[in-house]
Parts: C-alpha cells; sequence; structure tokens
C-alpha cells in the first residue's frame, strides 16, 4: 500500500518541488491590477455534510429551534452576491446519504447546488458509498460519481483519490480549481476522508486514498505557480484540517466531515500567517457559513491580514421559492411512487 502510494504521488506531482516550496510572486494578472499595499476581499460562502436532510426542523438541547433550509440559503446566498464583488460558494461534501432522498444518490442534492450556482464541491467520505450503504461496487461507485458530474455545472475537485490501475484521478474529478476575481487567481484545493479505505469498502475497492496533507504537499507547488491565494476545501475532518492549516502556503481551510458546529473561525499559524478554520455543522443541525478574507500585498505577494467568519441564522428569512418548489416536486414525486 504504502509503495503504491508512493508510486501513485510520484506519477501526479512533483515532490522534489513540493520539498523546494516558497512563496510566489503574484500572477500576471494580479499584478497588472495591485500594487504594494493594496489589498482584496475575498468572501466565501460554505455548507458541508447536508446528508440530504434540505428543510428540517430541529429543537437543539439548549430548546431553541433550528431550520435546516437551503432553500433559505439559497436567499441568502443571492443577497450576499448582489452586495459583495468577489464571491466564492463550495459544498464540503457528504450530500445525500442518510437523509430522505438517499434512494435518489444524491440527484435532488446535487441538482440543487447547480440550481444556486455554486462554484465547487469535494467529494465527502459517504459520497463514496452507493445506497444501500454496504451493497456498492467500484461499477456501482462510478456510476453515482459520473451521474454526479452530469447534475452539475461546477467543478468537483478531490485530490487525494487515485484510481489504483491508472494512477490518475477519478474521471471528471479535478484536484484542485483555479477562480479568477478580477485579475486575482485563487487557487482551491480539494481533499477528502481516508475513512472509505479505511474502513474497507468494496465500492472503492479501486481506489487508492491518500494521506491529505501528504497530497496537499504534493499539489501546492503546482497551485501556487498560477494562483496568488490557497485555498482548501476539506472533508478530512477538523482534527486533520489543523494539520492542513499548519501548512505554508495556505491561506484558510473550508472543512466537513465531523459536524462540528464553528461558529466563528478556529486558527492555527502556519508560520506565515494564521489560517481560519472553518466548519458549518452537518446532518440534521446543518448551516450556511461565511468567511470574510482580507488579503494585502506585501512585497510582491499576496498576504493574508485580516479574516472572519459566522454562521447564519436563517430563522427570519423567506425560503427561494424556485429552490423550496424543486424540493417539493421530489418529494412529491417520490411520494406517489
Amino acid at each position: 500500500m504504502k509503495k503504491m502510494r508512493k508510486n501513485v504521488l510520484t506519477s501526479c506531482f512533483s515532490l522534489a518541488m513540493a520539498a523546494a516550496l516558497v512563496a510566489t510572486p503574484l500572477t500576471a494578472g494580479a499584478e497588472g491590477k495591485l500594487k504594494e499595499g493594496d489589498q482584496f476581499e475575498l468572501t466565501i460562502l460554505q455548507t458541508n455534510d447536508l446528508h440530504g436532510h434540505l428543510d428540517d426542523i430541529l429543537t437543539l438541547d439548549d430548546g431553541t429551534v433550528h431550520h435546516n433550509s437551503i432553500a433559505k440559503y439559497a436567499t441568502i446566498i443571492e443577497n450576499v452576491r448582489n452586495v459583495e464583488e468577489n464571491v466564492l460558494l463550495v459544498d464540503g461534501g457528504d450530500v445525500f446519504l442518510r437523509g430522505e432522498f438517499q434512494a435518489g444518490q444524491g440527484e435532488l442534492e446535487t441538482s440543487l447546488l447547480k440550481a444556486m450556482d455554486y462554484d465547487a464541491m469535494v467529494l465527502g467520505n459517504n459520497d463514496f458509498r452507493v445506497y444501500p450503504a454496504g451493497e456498492g461496487t467500484p461499477d456501482s461507485l462510478y456510476d453515482q460519481l459520473k451521474n454526479y458530474h452530469r447534475n452539475v455545472n461546477f467543478p468537483i475537485v478531490t485530490g487525494n483519490v487515485i484510481d489504483r490501475e491508472t494512477g490518475k484521478y477519478i474521471q471528471n474529478v479535478k484536484p484542485w480549481k483555479g477562480f479568477t476575481f478580477n485579475g486575482i487567481q485563487v487557487g482551491l484545493i480539494g481533499l477528502t476522508s481516508m475513512k472509505p479505505e479505511i474502513r474497507g469498502w468494496n465500492d472503492v475497492a479501486d481506489l487508492d486514498f491518500i494521506e491529505p496533507v501528504e497530497a496537499l504537499e504534493a499539489l501546492l507547488p503546482e497551485v501556487s505557480a498560477k494562483s496568488d491565494i490557497n485555498i482548501v476545501l476539506s472533508h478530512a475532518g477538523n482534527p486533520e484540517d489543523h494539520n492542513l492549516a499548519k501548512v505554508p502556503g495556505v491561506s484558510a481551510v473550508l472543512g466537513a466531515d465531523t459536524h462540528k458546529v464553528i461558529k466563528t473561525p478556529e486558527y492555527e499559524f502556519n508560520g506565515e500567517v494564521m489560517v481560519p478554520i472553518t466548519q458549518a455543522g452537518g446532518e440534521q443541525e446543518n448551516y450556511l457559513g461565511r468567511l470574510d478574507l482580507t488579503f494585502e500585498v506585501v512585497d510582491g505577494q499576496m498576504k493574508l491580514v485580516e479574516s472572519d467568519g459566522f454562521l447564519y441564522d436563517v430563522t427570519n428569512v423567506s425560503e427561494d421559492p424556485k429552490i423550496q418548489a424543486i424540493i417539493n416536486d421530489y418529494r412529491a414525486e417520490m411520494n406517489a411512487q
């Protein structure tokens, strides 16, 4: 296993570059837009671990009522996009399994993400599991992920899962994706949990899972050569997110998997900056999270100088009628069968 991982990494990445990772100057587009001391602001909106809980009402332990409502999230997302200039909308994976609509294998959930114009998602460990859980095969998983890609119009990024036979990434899944905001290049790296391999799921018998930090360190030189800012979209779990945040060159880690309700960001110092770590709950108690990042050009490079984040309270927010209608129609169709 370790030998296979080493060979896979060597074929996909440049380990020599990873060992010599250094800060890179602004890309050509950014250099034309910004000069020393100029600032750039980026707003990231995040969902994760929906698990098909799209419009549940939940009473929390403290007696408060929480509404999981992706239709309400859609209303907030549209409002933010109308106000903020640079907005990135992402999902941290585990979109359907264990939820009301799990028999659809993510059909509804991925269609909703498309309808809401998400920019990217990472595959969660449960996205590698075919419904009914425990009965999947590599072929049925391939079909499920192919349908994921067919349903969405945005990148699926997961940079630490490799096909054992070919040594390549899963078809239609990329390790990272670049986004351009007014000439500024933002590289989004996707990393997922080792759980499917560790737990021996038959669905992933043809896949090899790389340790997230190992994969990140190998990918960063390639990403940094083309991006001014590096963001990690992680489904590796909160403890591992803290390890990812310690890697030089990373500006933020958008977390998932552990269903942790992080109301304001946690932080790790990576030798350069304090890196924010987020997670917007999950499953029965999920939220729409927001992270605001401010960067400044320092010595010709983009440096994170300020960050803040929170989870939205949707109590008094109205549902987006289009998104709610998609859910209602799908539910009615399922109940009629």
